[in-house]
């Protein structure tokens, strides 16, 4: 098992990416503290790592708030007694045009989509120096490398991340800390199911053949990522064959940002 014995938070694990992500770990022996704002679900997540064998502790955040954060941190500590792996996943997506934009949703999305990442970063860097090394993934999007209509918020925020990223390699770089960014196209999750196309089939079919209306241009491999499209890449990143790679923005989306 590739990460037997490390220890690995993801965020906003519930469901979609992030559960997969947290599944894929599981699989692979790590300890996981897996945080989100629906404990439930989470719960759910936990229980079926555990029923792999793993072992999985799941606790509710909200990574706007640094109390919180901090508090994840320590029991991470408390349960294992360090972080290897961070991966900043937890993400909101709230679509208007831009002259209807209200000023809440701009910043709830800035708030969890940025400021989560900034806090979850920050807190668990500071645990990884002391022990010489670690690995933080942070999930952007294609969105931030291209415009999307109706998603002002959503794409400066990602584009926030994928720089934020950067900064971060190099400040930790001496430290033996990597850090990159994963950007996701569309994934079959049920943010984009919901938010996107409104449930339906149609507006699914709309998102992979592309529109003025959804996204800019169409997905090449025609069809949705699925969740464990990210989850593979994430696994890459925090590996050690990946140990040489820091700053970087890789983008898993059928290409569809190259059309």
């Amino acid at each position: 098992m590739r990460f037997a014995n490390k220890t690995t938070i993801v965020t906003g694990a519930a469901q979609g990416i992030g559960k997969a992500i947290a599944l894929a770990f599981g699989r692979e022996g790590a300890q996981m503290v897996l945080a989100d704002v629906n404990l439930p679900k989470l719960q759910g997540v936990a229980d079926e790592i555990g029923g792999m064998g793993g072992k999985a502790l799941a606790s509710s955040i909200d990574v706007r708030n640094s109390r919180q954060v901090e508090e994840l941190v320590k029991k991470a500590i408390g349960a294992f007694g360090k972080i290897d792996i961070l991966v900043n996943n937890a993400g909101v997506l709230r679509a208007a045009s831009f002259l209807n934009l209200t000023e809440e949703d701009w910043d709830v999305t800035l708030a969890v989509n940025l400021k989560g990442v900034f806090l979850c970063s920050q807190t668990v860097a500071r645990e990884m120096i002391p022990k010489g090394g670690g690995r933080i993934i942070n999930v952007a999007s294609n969105a931030g490398k291209v415009p999307r209509v109706n998603n002002a918020a959503y794409c400066a925020s990602k584009a926030g991340v994928i720089l934020f990223t950067q900064v971060i390699a190099l400040e930790l770089a001496k430290f033996g800390i990597t850090a990159n960014a994963l950007c996701p196209g569309a994934t079959e999750t049920e943010l984009l199911v919901k938010t996107q196309s409104g449930g339906l089939s149609q507006g699914l079919d709309g998102i992979i053949r592309g529109s003025l209306e959804t996204f800019r241009a169409g997905i090449p491999l025609g069809r949705l990522a699925k969740p464990e499209d990210q989850a593979s890449m994430v696994l890459y990143l925090a590996s050690e064959e990946a140990g040489h790679i820091t700053g970087q923005t890789f983008v898993v989306d059928g290409g569809q940002t190259m059309v």
